[in-house]
């Protein structure tokens, strides 16, 4: 009957350095610069200002259309001019105090 060959220190040494190696290798990779935590946060961030520049663009356009419609049409003109606070010249304005 043979004995079991019992694998030698110097194997069982390499066998734990590789281990560590690349248990070192992931977790660089995961928390380490440009690591999978870093490009998470950048990706939220991405997000959130493509967010803000959509949001941006519906009020560019929203002011394109008032400063078209203020152009082509006398009575909006007049009523923007009016709740801007201004009035024709033979108009007297009174202010009343907000309750």
């Amino acid at each position: 009957m043979a004995a079991p060959q019992r694998i030698s220190h110097k194997r069982e040494l390499y066998y734990i350095l590789c281990i560590a190696a690349v248990v070192l290798i992931l977790l660089f990779s995961f928390l380490g610069p440009g690591g999978y935590v870093e490009l998470r946060k950048a990706r939220l961030e991405l997000q959130e200002q493509s967010a803000r520049v959509e949001e941006i663009k519906r009020r560019n356009n929203e002011h394109r259309k008032t400063i078209e419609e203020l152009r082509s049409n006398k009575d909006a003109l007049e009523k923007h001019a009016r709740r801007k606070g201004y009035a024709r010249e033979d108009e007297i304005i009174q202010q009343l105090p907000e309750e």
